[in-house]
């Protein structure tokens, strides 16, 4: 790959989930002139748009960020409580939904392990592996959303977030998020950081609405093998 082979560094929990060789390259550079490799499949993570180039670009991930008050005042919302039960069908499906924008699923050539890849996602934050905290919002003992909640070295960051799509607009997103900001604020890391699409518009409107700022843009293309 044109001296670029010993920067693609194998990434073990996607080659053993899919099956087949997958490496993560990460660049700086807006114009690359890659060969074959060993691997299957090529993660290009860049801080730029890559020009002169068909390798399809399946995520404009974007990160939000936003700094809170240590002496805001703590909402106690009596719908949004800590989950501690078993995974349930209609979380289930909420954690297959807030993967809508996936690179997984846009990418057809992964597309069949999607629902498989969120499954093991949110059954890994039940069972404490990826997250702290799992958050429901409930009414009438149904489960209308939901956030995941995971410390990192100085902030929290939110990995799995839906609202159950016959109750948007409600407040329900923003109940949780007020919620995981509590809790940032106790624990005393006053930073809460949201990963997301540039192309999921609703979501850019909701986490701006909610005081998020964008804190990164990165591009992630795929590669494969020919």
């Amino acid at each position: 790959m044109n001296n670029v082979n010993q920067h693609i560094t194998r990434l073990d929990w996607d080659s053993d989930f899919f099956g087949i060789e997958v490496g993560r390259l990460s660049t700086k550079q807006e114009e690359l002139h890659l060969k074959d490799s060993l691997f299957d499949l090529v993660y290009i993570h860049s801080k730029k748009k890559l020009i002169n180039t068909s390798i399809p670009c399946y995520d404009r991930k974007i990160t939000f960020k936003k700094k809170l008050v240590a002496n805001t005042k703590i909402s106690l919302n009596p719908a949004v409580k800590e989950y501690g039960g078993e995974l349930t069908k209609e979380l289930l499906n909420l954690a297959i939904t807030s993967g809508i924008y996936s690179r997984i699923k846009l990418d057809t050539k992964l597309s069949s392990r999607f629902e498989e890849l969120y499954t093991i996602w949110i059954k890994n934050s039940l069972n404490g592996l990826l997250a702290d905290y799992v958050f429901t919002y409930e009414k009438d003992d149904k489960i209308l959303g939901f956030v995941s909640l995971k410390k990192k070295e100085n902030f929290y960051q939110v990995g799995l977030i839906a609202t159950s799509t016959e109750h948007r607009a409600m407040g329900i997103g923003s109940s949780l998020l007020q919620k995981i900001e509590d809790v940032a604020i106790q624990k005393k890391l006053p930073e809460v950081r949201i990963v997301s699409q540039l192309n999921n518009q609703t979501a850019y409107n909701f986490y701006s609405k909610n005081g998020y700022k964008v804190d990164s843009l990165e591009y992630i293309y795929h590669l494969w093998a020919k």
